[in-house]
């Protein structure tokens, strides 16, 4: 028995397997999550040092060349490149398409560990961090305020609206750039430094190491435990200016003594304006696993609410939003669905005059592109601009097979058959046709898959989406199309109406005329070989 005549003969059971489908379907469209590129790793790990007041080729020697030798070794590495700039080393390691990054990571960092008790002791422990394109801001939007200066507004933003946005759910990070920030800064005097016998790099190390939580040990009792802290970091600029930096003649100098201690702000290397009145920006930063519409979403929403709530007539102005670029693919995808739908079926009802039999194949689409939803969802997908450009791309071949079949249908019901047998021998006649046109269009298609580099992973996304919905439209031309056309073409009987008669006659004619045109065009060719 072929798969088509047991969907015609269990028409119940095959029709609420096909609900269940559109069931999971429905789950899975509501499961995805929506992000604007699908989720690629690459294969790029930095590892980044610093070194105050060392110059290039003192980083070069004393920083960059031992951690490339220690970090040459890492399995799968494919090629190391450095930078040595004045107090900064970095160091990009690129590995194979194919390599576990985070092992990668792991491996990396234990590499270092074994050389860093020979690493100079004033430079920053190294650090590395992957690349993750899923980790760009999602949303830029200004912070202006009428009645509060960029200080004021900035440590704001810092305090209480970065904090405030953090808590919301799918937000990693949000970060303030422009304004002014506070910084304390300490004006030494070379003169009266040199006049005390005291260097700077003296001043720095008891500044660092005067400013310091240390913990100050356990008091107990007999029935409880309590741990002491001790107060080490400053709270005032009058304790910086009084620090204790030397001595000299027996006499404590103090760092008011040498330098001006200034509670002021860092210098401003950029400036932030909005619609030409000064202003902070802020950014978003997702979750990695977290929906970017959703998540925008979320944000805008309680920007009014931070806004209300803070007061000072603060303003909050959306500058760029990642979520409705994803939202307008979306739409336009839905767009195009639509549009297939109905000019699949116009086209269809042009060429059999039958509004069912249209119909049938038309609902091959929304079918086939729902089920698909599901196995994306399954296999981890994501919708993004690339497996929404496959979902277009596939739409337009989607109701291929339909057509074939319901054609072929129409054709033995024309000749007096019945239904259910005009149902059964239409499809069972092109059944194995439409699989190999099938197989052959994916034949095209799924070698993308085994492409190494960017473009195998970029495409990722979009040929899963392809293949799915192209296996899905032939299960439907083979299983769901038979199965409708042997209930609903039962009952499609021609209409009577004196305009809808014209208008079939009409339409009959002018293809009656083409196939006359393209017989004797076929017969001429065939008895022309040699011209051919």
């Amino acid at each position: 028995m072929s798969l088509s005549e047991l969907s015609i003969k269990r028409g119940i059971t095959f029709t609420m397997v096909y609900l269940i489908v559109i069931g999971f379907g429905i789950y899975g469209l509501g499961s995805l999550k929506l992000d604007l590129y699908p989720n690629i790793t690459f294969p790029v790990i930095a590892v980044y040092s610093q070194y105050q007041g060392v110059g290039s080729e003192d980083i070069e020697n004393v920083l960059t060349r031992p951690l490339e030798k220690a970090i040459v070794s890492v399995e799968n590495i494919k090629r190391i490149t450095s930078r040595s700039a004045a107090g900064i080393s970095l160091i990009i390691c690129e590995f194979d398409w194919d390599a576990d990054m985070d092992q990668a990571e792991i491996d990396v960092g234990k590499k270092i560990d074994l050389i860093r008790d020979y690493l100079p002791q004033g430079a920053t422990k190294p650090v590395t961090f992957a690349f993750d394109p899923s980790m760009q801001p999602i949303l830029y939007f200004a912070l202006s305020s009428d009645r509060l200066g960029s200080a004021e507004l900035r440590n704001i933003a810092e305090e209480q609206i970065e904090p405030w946005l953090e808590r919301i759910k799918g937000v990693a990070a949000a970060g303030t750039s422009g304004g002014m920030s506070r910084e304390i800064k300490v004006l030494i005097d070379p003169h009266k430094i040199a006049a005390q016998g005291i260097s700077i790099n003296q001043i720095v190390q008891t500044l660092r190491t005067e400013n310091l939580q240390v913990p100050g040990g356990i008091i107990d009792d007999e029935y409880r435990e309590f741990n002491v802290r001790t107060y080490g970091e400053y709270t005032d600029v009058n304790q910086i200016a009084n620090t204790v930096i030397g001595y000299k003649a027996g006499q404590p100098v103090y760092l008011k003594n040498v330098a001006q201690v200034i509670d002021g702000f860092k210098d401003q290397t950029d400036v932030v304006r909005n619609n030409g009145k000064a202003a902070l920006m802020m950014y978003i930063q997702k979750q990695s696993d977290a929906n970017t519409v959703q998540t925008a979403e979320a944000v805008v929403k309680e920007l009014p609410v931070i806004a209300a709530r803070i007061g000072q007539n603060i303003k909050f102005d959306i500058i760029w939003d990642n979520s409705q670029f994803i939202t307008r693919s979306v739409s336009n995808l839905v767009g195009t669905a639509i549009q297939a739908f109905f000019l699949s079926f116009l086209v269809l009802f042009l060429f059999l005059r039958r509004f069912r039999t249209s119909l049938i194949v038309a609902i091959s689409i929304p079918v086939s592109v729902i089920a698909t939803f599901f196995i994306m969802n399954q296999a981890g997908l994501t919708l993004n601009i690339i497996s929404m450009a496959g979902l277009a791309l596939a739409i337009g071949m989607l109701v291929d097979n339909s057509i074939v079949v319901m054609e072929n249908i129409f054709r033995h019901k024309e000749s007096g058959e019945s239904i259910r047998i005009a149902a059964k021998e239409g499809t069972d006649e092109v059944i194995m046709a439409i699989t190999a046109s099938t197989l052959t269009t994916l034949a095209i298609f799924v070698p993308i898959l085994f492409v190494p580099g960017l473009a195998g992973v970029l495409f990722h996304d979009m040929i899963i989406t392809i293949v799915f919905s192209l296996s899905m439209s032939l299960i439907v031309a083979m299983t769901l199309i038979p199965l409708m056309a042997s209930r609903w073409l039962a009952y499609d009987k021609p209409k009577k109406n004196k305009w809808w008669l014209k208008f079939d006659r009409v339409i009959g004619n002018m293809l009656n005329k083409m196939e006359s045109y393209y017989i004797r065009l076929l017969d001429y060719f065939l008895g022309h070989k040699s011209f051919s």
